[in-house]
């Protein structure tokens, strides 16, 4: 049905709003604004793959408009499964996008920045930007303590995004204890860990 109207979560400068869109409605929204991103179930998808995209009454759909009015943007890297792709974003869209999925991950010249220092970071052309959206598919996840900067959190994290932090930040990781490469985090079986931590290397003035 081209008329089927579905839950769209839409970011805009005064907050997230919610709107009844057919898919036609979503198309045209993206197509009329290069800098707006699409996300169907946590994955960037192009306009193309959205006019043929299934679609159902559970999907999670978010729309981030481009944002205008003389703001600067900066490239950014933005991991897919097809490889980067290079997208133009303000902080401000930066900070949107980080807020509205704990999951997803932003690098500022290799360091991991959260959602709540990313408004606080200067930002400037010569910055190396790279985010990695949250991995979905049914990826078993794991619960990970992060000790950084702003102190100690807990998030769930699939396998592939402790290897990406890891490798991207140079975080240390450990399981159950015992320190563990990036390059093997992908060969460690961790169905059986009971502990697992990640931290900014000489964290807390070592």
């Amino acid at each position: 049905m081209l008329d089927k109207k579905f839950t769209v979560h839409v970011a805009r400068e005064s907050g997230h709003e919610q709107e009844l869109m057919t898919r036609g409605d979503i198309v045209e929204m993206v197509s009329a604004n290069e800098n707006t991103w699409v996300f169907v179930d946590s994955q960037m998808v192009s306009v193309e793959e959205l006019e043929n995209i299934e679609l159902n009454d559970s999907t999670e759909i978010r729309i981030n408009p481009g944002m205008v009015g003389g703001a600067e943007t900066f490239t950014v890297l933005v991991a897919s499964e097809a490889g980067d792709q290079a997208m133009t974003m303000t902080k401000q869209e930066l900070t949107n996008e980080l807020t509205s999925n704990q999951g997803n991950w932003l690098f500022v010249d290799g360091q991991m920045v959260d959602a709540a220092t990313i408004a606080n970071t200067e930002l400037n052309q010569d910055n190396v930007l790279r985010l990695v959206p949250s991995i979905v598919g049914g990826s078993e996840t794991f619960t990970v303590q992060i000790t950084d900067a702003t102190g100690h959190s807990v998030c769930e994290m699939t396998k592939e995004e402790i290897a990406t932090s890891a490798k991207e930040a140079n975080n240390w990781v450990f399981i159950d204890g015992q320190m563990v490469a990036a390059s093997a985090i992908a060969e460690t079986d961790l169905s059986q860990a009971t502990e697992i931590r990640m931290t900014r290397p000489l964290v807390g003035g070592l």
